[in-house]
């Protein structure tokens, strides 16, 4: 027998009070007195605010779905722990997933929510065909603690890691999904902890913010629903367990539609193993197939005995007439989708009539935009273009759907594949430079999103990098060069340094800024919007005062000039804006309204007002002092950028290239101020401006393809 942490060990005293779902709720302080009709609306109200508690949470969510379907679908199995009793207890292994209790337990208080992770992977295996080895639920106190209190479970916070150890949890693969409505259950902070320790990937369900689970930082992704005081205060299988079923059930979903169990909403993974489920089989492969099901009722069963039981290897087999051999390998190549496996088939007969060799793609997926460039081999181009595809803010799915926007314009407007889908031309090569990529938890689900967008192979044809990583390809032939700065200057600003490498090419060596808005950007376009508009506020501060003592009339006049510029910049899209609206003006939420979303809107009006203060360094009289205030501050911020890499790399810049980018440095103002505050001590063997970052890569993609051929 292994005993638990001893009895007479001192037990933390446990502060409820904080806790959202502790709080008394004022909604519903009489529902002992009102009617039965009212009680029941009272709780209906309160239920009714678990769906938006839930929503803020949808990323994160998402982010969880495809970190859990990649290892999944790689042979990893999913874990759910969750507890909920208090006291403490000696208990004992009993096997898998068992713990047996040594004396009965006292009289306590559960938590209902802890039973919702083995209430998920209980109805996995039914819904979808899926093994029943990969979704499984451990409760602390083991099967006894579903239908009994636990004295003590909960508490371990050694627990999990003893419930875990019969399963031989592979941390390459398996994933571990904490639910704890409190975010502060000892045996799931345990679990989380020693999963993480170990390598596992771990996702936290908790409705309460903040919380022990994010303090400790032991889940890669925390899903935190609020739902706040419950109706009867402190009884989280309400609003709290609601919340955690609702987030469960889209995670659990989410992964079995990633891994190929529907098509689109059909559950083509059904097994036809009763009289029920053949009728409703053929019902779907007879929707599916369309005209290619012309088989009896008769038949259609003898197709599924022949596929054992499956729905979706009978589609296979019916929709492309072919064996089921031949069917099962195209679901294995295709990992169990079938829409994919009929993509792939539609594709292969559009290459039988086109031959696409030579051509190549490039995306620059930026924080601003998406360009997407195909080149032939004769370097004609074809451009095509979309929103915003920072995938570290958007999400990869997003991303994904972004970039496949700017690609399939890219192939619309290309004479070469004109009047095809970009997914049935085979590109010879293809470089993806992506904002956020290096974010280690994003890159490898990136990779494998890109490889089956693009049906290349990272590191056979398909290149991912940082979309920085395009920029110095403009100089890249140049082999008089032995390194490149690249400096950009656009919403924000950063400068990297990059070595020649073996292979000809640059390699990077080196960065500088690039801290975002919150802490840097001088010198980019985020940085001299703040400037020019703290100049604005102190004015309209001054006018307001101004105003309200008498001592000045209530109209623009006594703004600066800068001051007043950046008011009527805008009044072009809020005509009513006055200096004391400036600042709410700048900062008003976008819709829908979020965090996030208003955070974003911001940044992209802050920095808009760069084009103000550039526009009146311009003026005929030799420019507006304020404004020339801030370019020369804002040039010499990124001279220093350029200057911390050339000393620190001990750059000899008579051999280097210095590669501009960026909104600001396609302004010729703005970029010749900069030239010439470098010029004043370092002479660059040569100095290009960055205006198409995706036909660079394109051209580099072509010179290499030459290359290999010769």
């Amino acid at each position: 027998m292994a005993p638990s942490e001893p009895q007479q060990q001192q037990q933390p005293v446990v502060q409820l009070a904080g806790l959202q779902t502790e709080t008394r709720n004022p909604r519903t302080t009489a529902i002992d007195t009102v009617s039965t009709l009212e009680l029941c609306r009272i709780l209906q109200r309160e239920d009714a605010r678990v769906p938006s508690a839930v929503e803020p949470c949808v990323p994160a969510i998402a982010e969880a779905i495809d970190l859990l379907t990649e290892r999944v679908r790689r042979g990893g199995r999913v874990f759910y722990i969750g507890a909920g009793t208090s006291g403490s207890a000696e208990c004992t292994p009993r096997g898998p997933g068992y713990r047996t209790c040594k004396r009965a337990p006292a009289d306590t208080t559960t938590t209902p929510p802890r039973r919702l992770g083995v209430l998920d992977a209980s109805e996995i295996p039914p819904t979808y065909s899926a093994p029943s080895d990969k979704f499984i639920a451990l409760i602390a106190g083991g099967d006894y603690a579903l239908r009994n209190a636990k004295e003590g479970a909960e508490d371990s916070r050694s627990g999990a890691e003893e419930d875990l150890r019969p399963y031989g949890f592979d941390p390459d693969v398996d994933s571990l999904i904490g639910i704890a409505s409190s975010g502060r259950t000892p045996y799931v902070l345990g679990g989380l902890e020693h999963v993480r320790r170990i390598g596992g990937a771990t996702v936290a369900v908790v409705c309460v913010q903040p919380s022990a689970v994010q303090d400790e930082g032991n889940a890669d992704h925390v899903i935190a629903a609020v739902t706040g005081p419950e109706s009867v205060t402190g009884s989280t299988r309400m609003k709290a367990g609601t919340a955690t079923k609702l987030v469960l059930n889209m995670i659990s979903t989410g992964i079995m539609i990633k891994l190929g169990k529907t098509y689109g909403n059909l559950m083509i993974d059904l097994k036809a193993t009763n009289i029920k489920l053949r009728q409703r089989a053929k019902n779907i492969l007879r929707l599916i197939g369309g005209a290619a099901c012309t088989q009896t009722d008769d038949e259609l069963d003898a197709v599924l005995a022949a596929c054992r039981g499956s729905v979706k290897l009978a589609a296979v087999t019916i929709v492309l007439g072919v064996s089921v051999a031949d069917a099962e390998a195209r679901l294995e190549r295709n990992k169990g989708v079938l829409a994919r496996v009929f993509e792939e088939a539609q594709q292969q007969a559009v290459k039988e009539e086109h031959h696409d060799d030579g051509l190549v793609l490039c995306v620059d997926a930026g924080g601003s935009s998406c360009r997407a460039v195909i080149m032939t081999p004769d370097g004609a181009s074809a451009c095509g273009s979309a929103g915003p595809c920072n995938v570290s803010t958007i999400g990869v799915d997003a991303a994904m759907a972004v970039m496949s926007t700017a690609i399939q314009e890219a192939t619309d407007n290309c004479e070469a594949t004109r009047g095809r889908q970009f997914q049935a031309v085979k590109f010879s090569a293809a470089w993806v430079g992506m904002a956020g990529y290096e974010r280690p938890a994003l890159s490898p689900l990136i990779d494998a999103a890109l490889a089956d967008l693009l049906k290349l192979r990272v590191g056979q044809g398909l290149r991912v990098t940082a979309d920085i990583d395009l920029l110095p390809t403009t100089v890249a032939e140049d082999q008089s060069l032995d390194a490149a700065v690249v400096l950009v200057a656009g919403t924000g600003s950063v400068a990297m340094s990059y070595a020649r490498a073996k292979d000809g090419g640059f390699a990077r060596s080196a960065r500088a800024g690039g801290w975002g808005y919150l802490l840097g950007d001088d010198g980019g376009g985020y940085g001299l919007g703040r400037e020019a508009l703290r100049r604005a506020l102190r004015q309209a501060d001054l006018h307001r005062m101004r105003s309200e003592s008498g001592a000045a009339t209530p109209n623009d006049a006594a703004l600066s000039p800068l001051a007043g510029a950046v008011l009527e910049h805008f009044k072009k899209q809020h005509p009513a804006c006055r200096p004391q609206d400036l600042l709410s003006t700048v900062l008003m939420p976008d819709q829908p309204t979020s965090d996030a979303g208003a955070a974003q809107g911001a940044t992209k009006r802050i920095a808009s007002v760069a084009r103000v203060v550039l526009d009146a360094v311009r003026t005929p009289d030799g420019g507006d002092a304020e404004a020339r205030a801030i370019v020369e501050a804002g040039t010499a911020s990124l001279a220093e950028l350029v200057a911390a890499l050339a000393e620190t790399q001990a750059l000899d810049t008579r051999r280097c290239g210095l590669v501009l980018a960026g909104g600001l440095m396609q302004d010729d103002e703005y970029r010749g101020r900069l030239v010439d505050a470098l010029a004043n001590r370092w002479q660059f063997a040569r100095v290009e401006t960055v205006r198409q970052p995706a036909v660079d890569g394109a051209r580099c993609l072509q010179r290499e393809l030459r290359r290999a051929l010769n």
